[in-house]
């Protein structure tokens, strides 16, 4: 007897499972993506807006952190960078834009200068008067900037818990009580995942949440994969990340990278909090995606990296078993070729 597994014409079910489109429709929409690339980032031509400055700023700043950071440091370092980090931090604040960006970096071009007078080391030359006067005009504030100093015991106290226990726990969750999450839950969590490392300390990352009922299912609406599900959830965030914190072309996929590892320090801070989560994919074409933002408050500088919903969990669900590949069949050692 032949069986309809042997019948199946798997090419032909393949299609149907995942629609293919043509190198006309794959260009389109890979223009679609560069082109806000090319507009919002500073790739091409500097984008005169502040948050782009704030991005500049961030990166410079946690250079000069990098070199007090580091184990062996000498006189000087980053002296070429000192001059950009103080005019961005001027232009910022004259324009009404201070912030944690700009107060993080006062705070470490002075512990840039009191690192260099402590050890007797001389600060450099074409900078040492304005970088003085700038520290000098700099009042000392809660500020994070600079280093700070940890050691093995904190870590290895802080670190004293079952972590297998913790990610092996950690599922996409579609079982919930349809009780609402509340805002500062999702506080909470978003505090905690913006510990995510990014690329050179920009700050792309943004969240929107819907709260409101019937605000969720209207933006669920715009998701396929939210079946038999979305209406119980207490909260959908969507994870945007915002081009104009990029400059340059190696960063053309960074976007994608910086939000995804959020919203995976997202998903793990809703874990550590007793929430259900579930990432919703936004692998969607440029129609799509433009429908999404015709209906909501969604940049056009901001990609949008994923849907996450949230919730309560009942006593007793069900989850994907979602097996896991052998560690050796991931992992390998690079070789010369």
């Amino acid at each position: 007897m032949t069986s309809t597994t042997e019948l199946l014409d798997l090419t032909a079910a393949r299609l149907a499972y995942t629609p293919k489109a043509d190198r006309e429709e794959v260009q389109r929409n890979y223009a679609y993506d560069l082109e806000r690339f090319i507009t919002h980032s500073s790739t091409t031509s500097i984008n005169p807006d502040p948050e782009a400055l704030e991005s500049v700023l961030a990166s410079v700043a946690h250079a000069l952190e990098k070199g007090l950071a580091v184990e062996e440091t000498r006189a000087g370092f980053g002296a070429g960078r000192l001059p950009l980090t103080m005019q961005a931090v001027r232009e910022l604040e004259s324009t009404g834009h201070a912030s944690s960006i700009t107060a993080g970096a006062r705070a470490c071009l002075r512990q840039y200068v009191e690192y260099h007078d402590n050890l007797g080391l001389t600060l450099p030359e074409g900078s040492e008067a304005e970088l003085r006067a700038f520290v000098a005009d700099s009042p000392r504030s809660a500020a994070t900037g600079g280093s700070i100093t940890l050691t093995k015991r904190e870590v290895e106290n802080a670190t004293n818990f079952d972590y297998d226990e913790f990610i092996n726990t950690r599922y996409s969750i579609r079982h919930y009580t349809g009780a609402a999450v509340s805002p500062s839950d999702v506080e909470l969590a978003v505090s905690r995942a913006l510990k995510t490392p990014r690329v050179c300390n920009r700050e792309t990352r943004r969240v929107y949440a819907a709260y409101d009922s019937d605000l969720r299912d209207h933006l669920l609406s715009f998701h396929h994969g939210n079946r038999g599900f979305g209406h119980k959830l207490g909260a959908v965030l969507i994870v945007t990340s915002d081009l104009r914190g990029f400059d340059m072309i190696g960063e053309r996929n960074q976007p994608w990278i910086d939000g995804g590892l959020f919203a995976m320090s997202l998903a793990y801070a809703f874990h550590a909090a007793g929430l259900g989560a579930c990432m919703m994919n936004w692998s969607e074409d440029a129609d799509h995606d433009q429908r999404l933002r015709a209906e909501f408050d969604i940049p056009d500088n901001e990609v949008i990296i994923t849907f996450l919903g949230v919730g309560h969990l009942p006593e007793v669900f069900e989850v994907a078993a979602s097996p896991r590949p052998a560690v050796n069949d991931v992992l390998r050692e690079v070789q010369l070729r």
